[in-house]
């Protein structure tokens, strides 16, 4: 039994005060946390209701709480929301003091319902909702108030505030917060809060996943927002524009910490430790920053030149990057200690693709990654007419889409799910077929077929699904007697990728995962060795930018605080965010009725235009355009407090 006193969360009311505990109604379905660092929550309060823990707790003052912080994130686009809530505290206020009267209580009630009934965004409307569930189940208690005469003792509470978008970002960044100023055409306050939490974001702007689309709640009434199209929008501006990124750095401190490897999670790490006033330097066996957003992602969705751009930003925050320097040949974990690096972070990310396990009896398998690190870096390569590429994730689109480019007549991707399983990304699915790609599903290659030493084609066996496995994806299995022969020239293999740890050695002493990967402390992102840490795919093995981003992010907080203070400490935030992660922040109560507006998507280069050459196909978002996307942003910010003591 959960031992809830009160709830009235996502509308359905349990009420157990004044009974004895045995005698409880259990809250059915209650996805919410009752415990803080090992510390009973005495009452929980969001947009979607109240539960209350602990009878002791004074509702009232824990409701004024929640609206202070409300009206911090109230834009003023609407008098209903933005007045009423300052209107709402003052009576609220008014009560708390001793000075309220019975009548405040029926003012207060009527103006959350104008709020809940009349405002223009999803924020206010909902957010009075366990204000009006005090009033509604807790009157008794404002009348005790009213009627003492005497002033309530403030509390403090722990306070976190997200929204469906940010949950699932692995950022957490402040989405409707950025679009809120791109909808007042403010572009260079909406980069400064994208940097607060992602160093890249002309970067991430192009080639993110974008879990945060799939979350939106806009999604459920239409379509959702275009939100890694509209972050292109204020990073471009800004260098169309010629504007200085605003940087606000800490004074130096002297202590170095060394960097290994300039991808997604060097880069935010270093970023973050150089405005907390830390000599940082990079080092990178590549001739240019970047990483896997530099080698793997083509030009045609990330173009050169914006990886530049955000390095030279990151550099500009004291950042120091040395290239061309390749660890165990150049330098040593412990070359780097000897020369006074009191941290090393390492986030050499996965750049070996994994073997295809099949039968090649001649030099007929490329490797994927390998070819799309070629074509970045500028190299020719021969193009023959046919290819088969083997995988269904975002290298393998990647890969087909470049091979059209590099002038293959026919280029055909074999996966071995359906497409529901594909693991790439939607969009760059739909783009790859548009210009030509073929897709055949459910089949999986067998063996490499050649003659006199040159590739004819690839064997491969249908397969069908069965149950599910450990991804959570339908297991594929081959059909008995089914191969059939798909005739190509060249085969490329991306099927995943795997790190190179070939210059850790056992002086090191860094404990390996039997994945093959860096085994790292879950909060602390510190190595088995003390001082240093480790992120990024080196640590979980290929995952996305966003997310390289984000424990470049968290490994940086942990470095600060052991050069700080000797140790690292889960930091309150990370506490909050692991507490609300599992609620479901995308239910509403009482939602309004919201008109139909559908998505403004980016223009695109045309498909004979773009397939002769790697340019540019996304186009940027227009002044005009983003302001129409921004405006369908319903601002789903929740407000999440908590009573602890």
């Amino acid at each position: 039994m959960n031992r809830v006193i009160f709830s009235s969360w996502a509308g359905k009311v349990v009420d157990n005060r004044g009974l004895d505990t045995e005698k409880y109604t259990n809250v059915e379905g209650l996805a919410l946390p009752l415990e803080y660092n090992g510390h009973r929550i005495r009452a929980f309060m969001s947009w979607n209701g109240i539960v209350v823990t602990d009878d002791g707790v004074n509702i009232i003052d824990v409701a004024y709480s929640y609206l202070k912080e409300v009206q911090k994130l109230c834009c003023g686009e609407c008098t209903v929301g933005y007045a009423g809530i300052k209107v709402m505290l003052d009576i609220m206020a008014k009560i708390l003091n001793g000075a309220g009267t019975e009548s405040d209580i029926e003012l207060l009630q009527w103006l959350g319902i104008g709020i809940k009934e009349n405002a223009k965004c999803f924020f206010c409307t909902t957010a009075v909702t366990p204000i009006l569930d005090t009033i509604d189940y807790y009157k008794e208690e404002y009348l005790k108030l009213i009627t003492d005469k005497k002033a309530v003792p403030k509390a403090t509470y722990k306070v976190r505030v997200s929204a469906p978008c940010m949950e699932v970002c692995p950022a957490h960044q402040d989405i409707p917060g950025y679009i809120e100023l791109l909808r007042n055409r403010r572009y260079a306050e909406a980069l400064e809060v994208i940097r607060e939490t992602n160093c890249l974001p002309g970067v991430t702007g192009r080639a993110c996943v974008a879990f945060c689309e799939a979350n939106c709640v806009r999604g459920d009434i239409d379509s959702p927002i275009a939100i890694r199209a509209l972050k292109r929008v204020p990073a471009d501006y800004e260098v169309t524009s010629s504007l200085e990124p605003k940087l606000e750095k800490m004074k130096d401190n002297g202590t170095k910490v060394a960097v290994i490897g300039a991808g997604p999670a060097g880069l935010a790490c270093s970023y973050k430790l150089a405005l907390m006033g830390y000599k940082v330097t990079i080092y990178d066996e590549q001739s240019s920053a970047g990483g896997m957003a530099l080698a793997g992602i083509p030009s045609y969705r990330l173009p050169r030149e914006v990886i530049s751009r955000e390095v030279e930003v990151i550099q500009r925050a004291g950042v120091e990057l040395k290239l061309n320097t390749k660890v165990g040949r150049d330098v040593t974990l412990n070359s780097l200690h000897n020369e006074g690096f009191k941290a090393i972070f390492i986030a050499t990310g996965a750049h070996l693709g994994r073997e295809l396990g099949i039968k090649v009896e001649d030099d007929g398998l490329i490797d994927g990654v390998r070819l799309l690190h070629a074509v970045n870096m500028g190299k020719k390569i021969g193009a023959k007419g046919r290819v088969v590429i083997i995988g269904g994730g975002n290298v393998a689109i990647d890969c087909a889409r470049s091979c059209l480019r590099l002038g293959f007549k026919d280029v055909t991707i074999i996966y071995r799910r359906s497409r529901a399983e594909m693991p790439g990304r939607k969009e760059e699915i739909e783009e790859a077929e548009k210009e030509g790609v073929k897709i055949h599903f459910l089949a999986a290659p067998v063996k490499i077929l050649t003659h006199d030493g040159k590739v004819t084609g690839i064997e491969c066996i249908a397969m069908e699904l069965g149950e599910p496995d450990a991804s959570g994806r339908k297991r594929p299995a081959p059909i008995p007697s089914s191969e059939f022969v798909v005739e190509t020239e060249l085969v490329l293999s991306a099927i995943g990728e795997k790190p190179d740890l070939s210059f850790l050695t056992e002086v090191d002493q860094i404990e390996i995962t039997d994945d093959g990967n860096i085994k790292v402390e879950p909060d602390s992102y510190q190595t088995s060795q003390a001082g240093v840490f480790s992120g990024g795919d080196c640590v979980t093995g290929p995952a996305t930018l966003i997310e390289a981003i984000a424990t470049g992010n968290r490994a940086a907080r942990s470095i600060g605080q052991y050069l700080r203070l000797g140790k690292t400490v889960k930091p309150e935030e990370d506490v909050m965010a692991d507490l609300v992660h599992n609620i479901s922040l995308s239910g509403q109560r009482g939602e309004s009725i919201i008109a139909k507006s559908m998505r403004y998507p980016p223009e695109h280069l045309s498909i004979t235009d773009r397939v002769k050459n790697f340019t540019e196909v996304e186009k940027v978002l227009t002044a005009e355009t983003a302001i129409k996307e921004a405006k369908r942003c319903l601002r789903c910010y929740r407000v999440i407090l908590l009573a602890i003591n």
